[in-house]
């Protein structure tokens, strides 16, 4: 089974909570999201809850993962991080990048889709 990093970046309704506020809708489904993948038998790396794109890379990078799934805001582009992550010669040609606009367990399904499909390094 491939290694996967799952994160989510920061939703501009959910950021304006602030520090210390009940677990958003994104936070559970992270967690469900994680959780679905580990009983499936994948390699799961949990990078947290609003992260950014630096920190993401990094993360792939050094965990060596086949899959970066990132729940994120409908108006997000992943072409930067994509291009981050392609300028790695290591994970040019393999990682694969989903990201995850809805927060229900539609986008659970097609991640579970995904890693049940990707290479396995």
């Amino acid at each position: 089974m491939p290694r996967l990093l799952l994160a989510a970046l920061p939703d501009a309704d959910a950021s304006a909570a602030g520090p210390g506020a009940e677990p958003t809708q994104g936070d559970q489904a992270l967690t469900r999201l994680a959780r679905a993948l580990r009983d499936a038998g994948h390699e799961v790396v949990h990078a947290g809850q609003d992260v950014d794109e630096g920190l993401v890379t990094a993360a792939a990078v050094q965990e060596d993962v086949a899959v970066v799934v990132l729940l994120a805001p409908a108006s997000y582009d992943a072409g930067s991080l994509a291009a981050d992550l392609a300028g790695d010669p290591d994970h040019a040609d393999d990682t694969i990048v989903l990201v995850a606009v809805g927060r229900d367990d539609r986008a659970a399904d097609v991640v579970r889709r995904v890693a049940d499909e990707a290479p396995t390094g």
